[in-house]
């Protein structure tokens, strides 16, 4: 399920062999190409080149720090960018080329995604058709989450072939892993106005993801895919076992390493306490 990140080191006077032509604007500072990475990637270009000054690829770092960089960059006017690109792509390659006496670095970057550009787009008026079916718009933060939490379920099935990775594959195939469950839930929540997170680590020793939101002004565990279990029977069940849990009631559950620094768990805090559900 983890993304496999595959970064090149550094090669002196790097010859490419990948015939891509170079970017004629100069990018002059390190958030201007961290912000044209992020462009490329949400327009699937599968390879490109970028150029920059050498005091900014210094600053840069040249390392595996880049695409976490790159997908930290959140814009709040889209659920396209974020955590959504961070597990959309399955790999990536960075090569630096520069010279000793140049005032320029030019930066190869290419990336492998889950899904195709067009099938991006799909989702895209997908998402918007279901929000139209759900009427949110006067719903308060619970009945949304609630909302969106029950139609994932009720139109995903569990891939139990470990093959169906992306949002797409949740809301147009039916049928998913838990990577799917959490893209097209953070999508959805995002799109409504609920703020979100992807959280990657494991559950019960498996490698697994699932999301945190903002109720009220509280964080909560959710977890769309163990709250649609697969039973002896093949019968559907939605269940609510991991619907906006603390941390204890979520004990099952462990973060990879980046969602426990303190930095993080300071601005995401989880509530002390389980969300009460409405009785109906």
């Amino acid at each position: 399920m983890k993304r496999k990140l595959i970064v090149s080191f550094l090669v002196f006077m790097l010859v490419l062999t990948l015939p891509i032509e170079a970017s004629a604007k100069t990018y002059t500072t390190k958030k201007e190409v961290y912000n044209i990475i992020k462009k490329n990637l949400l327009a699937h270009k599968d390879s490109f080149t970028i150029t920059t000054e050498t005091d900014v690829m210094n600053e840069i770092g040249r390392n595996a720090d880049l695409f976490s960089a790159v997908v930290a960059l959140d814009d709040e006017k889209t659920s396209k960018d974020g955590d959504y690109l961070n597990l959309s792509i399955s790999s990536w390659r960075s090569n630096w080329q520069w010279s000793s006496q140049g005032e320029t670095a030019k930066l190869t970057f290419s990336a492998v995604y889950k899904t195709t550009l067009e099938q991006e787009k799909a989702v895209d008026g997908k998402i918007s058709e279901i929000l139209d079916v759900l009427k949110l718009d006067k719903k308060t933060e619970y009945q949304k989450v609630k909302a969106i939490h029950d139609y994932i379920i009720k139109k995903t099935s569990y891939d139990q072939r470990l093959e169906n990775h992306s949002a797409y594959d949740a809301l147009f195939n039916k049928s998913a892993v838990c990577e799917g469950y959490a893209l097209a839930a953070y999508r959805l929540f995002t799109e409504a106005g609920i703020k979100c997170r992807i959280i990657t680590g494991y559950a019960k020793g498996v490698s697994h993801a699932w999301n945190i939101v903002s109720v009220n002004g509280k964080w909560y565990n959710i977890d769309l895919t163990w709250d649609d279990p697969i039973t002896n029977t093949g019968k559907p069940v939605l269940s609510y076992d991991y619907f906006l849990k603390n941390t204890k009631d979520f004990s099952d559950h462990t973060r990879d390493n980046e969602y426990t620094m303190s930095a993080f768990l300071k601005k995401y805090p989880i509530a002390k306490e389980s969300y009460k559900m409405k009785q109906k």
